[in-house]
């Protein structure tokens, strides 16, 4: 520290702590890999990373060829909109598929002698290859090499003018989120920041789904002329809003293309100028937030909340301020005291009905979890009767298929049910209570929630499509009933031999384990495979009547599997709770 003061830090002394820094990292990730389980988990990253890349290489590959077309067709402007698309795309990735957890908390970096500039620095390459930011380089990669190909002249100018658009892209999506985690720092901003994004998808999939003529086969005359009298508005407001979107940087790469097309090298360096001074703004204030957090800044609720002043401490003799403790957590310490001495099985209800109580706050504040819900609900509302139409069959496959949807946000749940835990799953080994209680109550309430989505599935696609028949939603009930209780076998041992810690005030951050997730897609997908096998076979066979039966006795021995798990899951809590409070109990 001496030596900052009196500014005979080097230049060397900098490299080597990054250079210590990037080799900490991979380290961690590669001791990570050692452990048990870590295997499995760096298979997972790889299959998921491979199956990213697959879907970004459409994006990445049609953005290429739409450049070349617009090049090649004489309409270079054109590629405004196609650098509009890459902007959004890129921040609904990020929102989406979130910002990647670290190895480590950066912000214990402060602790240590570095200077502001080298701790700005190391958080913002510790978030450059997000999901999104790699995509949307790469796409914008491909729209510099159509441009290239179709105008040869222009290469140099293209991939300089597109280097830039995708540093302005990468550098606003790490100021965003940088800020994001601040606004997010109080209950209240998440529950604002949750329903923006609600709204902004769920119009976004409203948007597709009415004016997409892919989902208008049935109409298409009549949907291109509602299109066209809802969509009037949509070139006046473009002629006002273009003075506003000009100096914006997707704007400012598309003139400076232009510019170039005109021979005119003055005026594609201003525009390219501009559009990295937009660079550099957007770096300024990541800089600033940062600058903020390298001073101490703790964002946590108890923090907030000390701030606020609205929490009072407890004192103990001498005057010295302890840990505030809130007045919940005292009421349940007191409450299982006294359930500790009631009879066995009102004890354990006892215990299900807290654990519920603290599971339903819990959803309520995560952002992910109410996302999961609402969208099959919505996308449901949209498509059941546009779907139900183009078949005479299509009222008989609709609520199967809408039931199968909505376990796609549920079943991952019971993967990772202990993750919200975080420190507190310690006390599950000290406290009177069984695990087996523990895991019944939060899987009943994952439970629950797929009956309130199965429910409000049914009357939706009842008043779109038609009512089901009766044989066909009993027998998607059944199935659903079989197909959540497997997954929560594999999701209790998953949770305890393999949990995330989660952080509620981290903006949209996929913290669940990689191979927990796939083993849940994994056994969601072949359950959904054999189970529309079945229905086709008595569908073809005429015996719709048989699926009762064959999904009844599915869903039974399904419980009875869940069931006779859960006897052994005390014992295999108490092998495994080393593996647990080590990820649940690390230092943040």
């Amino acid at each position: 520290m001496a030596e900052l003061e009196r500014g005979g830090w080097t230049a060397a002394q900098t490299r080597a702590q990054f250079g210590a820094i990037a080799w900490l990292r991979w380290r961690i990730m590669c001791n990570g890999y050692r452990r048990k389980g870590g295997v499995g988990e760096m298979v997972g990253m790889v299959l998921l990373s491979v199956l990213f890349l697959g879907m970004v290489l459409a994006f990445v590959v049609g953005a290429g060829f739409a450049a070349y077309f617009f090049v090649a067709k004489g309409h270079l402007a054109w590629i405004t909109w196609l650098l509009w698309g890459i902007f959004l795309l890129c921040q609904l990735l990020n929102i989406q598929l979130g910002q990647p957890t670290t190895t480590f908390d950066p912000t214990q970096l402060i602790r240590f002698p570095l200077k502001v500039e080298t701790y700005v620095g190391i958080r913002l390459f510790f978030g450059l290859l997000t999901p999104a930011n790699v995509a949307g380089t790469l796409t914008s990669l491909s729209v510099a090499v159509g441009i290239g190909v179709a105008a040869p002249r222009l290469w140099v100018y293209a991939l300089i003018a597109m280097a830039v658009f995708a540093a302005t892209n990468v550098l606003f999506s790490r100021m965003i989120f940088a800020w994001v985690d601040r606004w997010l720092s109080t209950r209240r901003a998440r529950e604002v920041f949750t329903a923006i994004i609600f709204m902004g998808s769920l119009g976004i999939q409203w948007a597709n789904f009415t004016f997409n003529p892919a989902y208008n086969h049935n109409h298409r005359t009549h949907a291109y002329a509602v299109s066209q009298q809802r969509f009037g508005f949509v070139g006046p407001l473009i002629a006002r809003a273009q003075p506003w979107l000009k100096p914006l940087p997707p704007e400012l790469a598309s003139s400076s293309l232009t510019k170039a097309n005109q021979a005119s090298v003055v005026g594609f360096a201003g525009y390219t100028v501009a559009a990295s001074l937009w660079a550099g703004l957007f770096l300024l204030v990541f800089a600033l937030r940062m600058r903020t957090e390298f001073r101490g800044e703790n964002l946590s609720d108890g923090a907030s909340v000390v701030a606020r002043k609205t929490t009072k401490a407890l004192r103990v003799s001498g005057g010295t301020a302890v840990a505030p403790v809130s007045v919940a957590a005292v009421g349940t310490t007191a409450a299982a005291a006294n359930e500790f001495a009631v009879a066995g099985g009102a004890r354990v209800w006892a215990v299900i009905e807290a654990v519920l109580n603290k599971e339903i706050l819990y959803v309520r504040r995560n952002t992910g979890i109410l996302y999961g819900l609402v969208m099959p609900i919505f996308l449901v509302l949209i498509f059941a009767g546009k779907f139900a139409t183009r078949s005479s069959t299509g009222s008989i496959w609709v609520f199967p298929v809408a039931v199968a949807y909505t376990l796609l946000a549920i079943c991952p749940l019971s993967y990772n049910s202990l993750g919200m835990e975080t420190t507190g799953a310690q006390f599950y080994f000290m406290a009177p209570v069984r695990m087996r209680d523990i895991l019944l109550a939060k899987n009943l309430l994952g439970s629950a929630m797929a009956g309130v989505e199965i429910v409000l599935i049914f009357v939706i696609v009842s008043y779109m499509a038609g009512v089901p028949s009766l044989q066909t939603a009993v027998a998607a009930i059944f199935w659903a009933v079989g197909t959540l209780a497997v997954n929560m076998i594999f999701g209790n041992q998953r949770s305890i031999t393999s949990p995330k810690k989660m952080d509620l005030q981290k903006a949209m951050r996929r913290q669940a384990s990689q191979v927990s997730g796939l083993i849940a897609m994994a056994v969601l997908m072949v359950s959904s495979g054999v189970a529309a096998g079945i229905f086709f076979l008595c569908f073809w066979l005429h015996a719709l009547w048989a699926l009762v039966p064959i999904f009844a006795v599915f869903a039974a021995v399904g419980v009875g599997f869940y069931l006779q798990s859960l006897k052994t899951i005390d014992r295999f809590a108490l092998d495994h709770r080393e593996e647990l409070l080590l990820e649940l109990c690390k230092a943040a």
